[in-house]
């Protein structure tokens, strides 16, 4: 009795650990296009389901021998589906979709400089018509007038 109950128990345990943790082997067998459906029956389930933007991400994870002992742990695997086919798989890392979240910035290093108004641009006949319209308002005597008309004429 006690030689089936052992290779039982040893089957057992074995198989259990192997549909536990599956092998990294089995990811070679999943191809670009391949129905997720195909994917489900080839991986078995996945460890967890996330999706973003269009597409689902099946997440599995594996080590390389049965007993993590030997400091094999578990790596994370993912295989992306969009449109219901794989479109991506691999380790975290392999692709885009599976990295830590990044942002890129652009940084806009055109320098943009305002015109300058410098007393040569000025419009010399706007000028002068303010100048006289202050002198008219008395709020400058004839003398300041002609001081200011002298050096708007002269900066031209």
């Amino acid at each position: 009795m006690s030689r089936l109950i052992i290779p039982f128990l040893a089957a057992l345990l074995t198989g259990c650990m192997a549909m536990v943790f599956g092998t990294a082997d089995q990811l070679n067998k999943i191809s670009i296009g391949m129905p997720k459906q195909e994917v489900l029956s080839i991986l078995g389930p996945p460890k967890s389901i996330a999706a973003n933007e269009g597409l689902e991400y099946l997440q599995y994870s594996w080590v390389k021998t049965v007993i993590a002992a030997d400091g094999n742990f578990p790596q994370d695997y993912y295989v992306a589906i969009r449109d219901g086919k794989v479109s991506n798989f691999g380790r975290k890392g392999d692709f885009d979709s599976a990295k830590n979240p990044a942002q890129r910035i652009e940084i806009d290093q055109t320098i943009h400089q305002q015109p300058t108004t410098s007393p040569k641009s000025k419009d010399l006949y706007t000028e002068l018509n303010k100048l006289k319209d202050l002198k008219d308002s008395g709020a400058i005597t004839e003398t300041e007038f002609n001081t200011l008309k002298k050096k708007l004429l002269a900066d031209q």
